[in-house]
C-alpha cells in the first residue's frame, strides 16, 4: 500500500501539467506516492503530458481518462482509485513545495492522525511575491482531539492545507457533488464527523496559483456560477443538520458552514451587478435559510451587515461607491478581526 494518493484533477491544463508533475515526483519520493491524474474531459494535449510522466515514473503516476465532470467528478474518480493510506488534492495548475512534500511524507509515516493539516503559499499568477497562509494558535507536531481545537472559528481545514486517511473517504461512501464549481468545501466538511485527530505540520507544503482570470473564485465568475454556489450550500447546510457526531466536531461545521452562507448572502448583495436580481437573490436565501436551517439563520444574525440587510428587507442594497468603501474599511480592520467572517469565505 502506498504511503500518500494525490490525486489531480486536470481538465486542459497543458500549460502547467508538467510543472505540476515535477514538484511531485522527485526521487526520494516517488516509491511512496501514488500520482494519480485524472483528466476530467480535457480537449487539449492533457492526457498526452501525463501519458509522457507515466511511462517515466511508472512506480508512481496512474492516468485515469473520463468524459468531463467537473472538479467533484475528478476527485470522487480519485478517491475510487486511491491507493494511498492518506488522500489529498493537488490540482493540475498547482504545485508543492519539495521541501515541505518530504516532510509530510515524513510525518504520514510516524503518525495515525486522521487529519494532517500543513501551511501553504499563495503564489500570484502575475510573479508578485508570495503569501503564506499559516495556522495560527497551535503547536506544530502535536496530536490534537478534535475537542482541543480553538473553537472561535479561527481554525478552517482547507483543500490546500489538508490530508485525510483515505479510509474516511471509502468506508463512509463521501463524495462530492459533479458538474458543480465550489466542491472543494464538500471535500473538506464532509470528513468532519470522523476526524477524531488532527496533527499540524508547520512546513508549507501546497503552492497555490492565484489571480487567474478564469478561476471561479475571480468574482464575476463568482456571480456567474452563483447556482452552483447554491448546491454547496444546500447540501453542506443539510449535512450539519443530519450529521451525527461529537459536539465539537457538530460546531466546526456549524462554523464553517455559516461562513459558506456569508458568502451566498455577499454575492447576491455585494457582487451581482444586476442589482434588482442581487435583491431578490438575498432576500430568496434569506427565506430559504430561515425555514431549512434554523441554526444557521440564526448564527448568519450575528453579523452586522446581514442584520441590516434583513431589517431593511432587502429592498436597499449598497452601490458601487459604498461597496468599495466598506471593502476598503473592512480590508484595513480584518487583521483586528481575528476569528470573525471575512469578507467572502473564499477571500483566499
Amino acid at each position: 500500500m502506498k504511503l500518500l494518493t494525490i490525486a489531480v484533477p486536470s481538465y486542459n491544463v497543458e500549460k502547467t501539467l508538467a510543472a505540476t508533475l515535477d514538484s511531485l515526483c522527485i526521487a526520494d519520493a516517488v516509491e511512496k506516492l501514488d500520482v494519480l491524474v485524472v483528466n476530467d474531459g480535457s480537449t487539449d494535449g492533457t492526457a498526452g503530458i501525463a501519458r509522457g510522466y507515466l511511462e517515466r515514473f511508472p512506480q508512481c503516476v496512474r492516468l485515469i481518462n473520463k468524459e468531463n465532470g467537473g472538479h467533484g467528478s475528478a476527485v470522487n474518480a480519485g478517491i475510487a482509485a486511491a491507493q494511498g493510506r492518506y488522500f489529498r488534492v493537488v490540482d493540475g495548475d498547482d504545485r508543492l513545495a519539495q521541501r515541505g512534500l518530504l516532510k509530510l511524507l515524513g510525518c504520514l509515516e510516524e503518525t495515525d492522525c486522521d487529519l494532517v493539516a500543513a501551511n501553504y503559499e499563495k503564489v500570484p499568477a502575475d510573479g508578485g511575491a508570495a503569501q503564506p497562509v499559516r495556522f495560527a494558535g497551535v503547536e506544530y507536531g502535536r496530536v490534537y482531539g478534535f475537542d482541543e481545537l480553538p473553537a472561535d472559528g479561527s481554525i478552517y481545514f482547507g483543500i490546500h492545507s489538508s490530508v485525510f486517511k483515505t479510509s474516511i473517504f471509502t468506508e463512509h461512501a463521501l463524495r462530492l457533488q459533479e458538474h458543480t464549481y465550489y466542491v472543494d468545501t464538500e471535500f473538506c466538511l464532509l470528513p468532519v464527523p470522523f476526524i477524531k485527530t488532527v496533527l499540524f505540520l508547520e512546513e508549507t507544503v501546497y503552492l497555490y496559483s492565484v489571480g487567474g482570470a478564469g478561476q471561479s473564485i475571480n468574482f464575476d465568475n463568482f456571480v456567474s456560477h452563483y447556482d452552483d454556489h447554491y448546491r454547496v450550500v444546500r447540501r453542506m447546510a443539510a449535512y450539519c443538520a443530519a450529521a451525527e457526531c461529537a459536539v465539537p466536531q457538530r460546531e466546526y461545521m456549524f462554523a464553517a458552514a455559516s461562513k459558506l452562507c456569508f458568502t451566498q448572502y455577499m454575492l447576491a448583495a455585494f457582487y451581482d451587478s444586476d442589482r434588482a436580481r442581487g435583491r431578490r437573490r438575498a432576500a430568496e436565501f434569506d427565506a430559504w435559510l430561515a425555514g431549512a436551517s434554523p441554526p444557521l439563520y440564526g448564527r448568519l444574525g450575528r453579523s452586522l451587515s446581514i442584520r441590516a440587510m434583513r431589517l431593511l428587507h432587502f429592498r436597499a442594497l449598497p452601490g458601487a461607491r459604498l461597496k468599495s468603501a466598506v471593502k476598503h474599511i473592512y480590508t484595513r480592520l480584518r487583521p483586528l478581526s481575528r476569528g470573525k467572517h471575512r469578507f467572502t469565505y473564499y477571500n483566499r
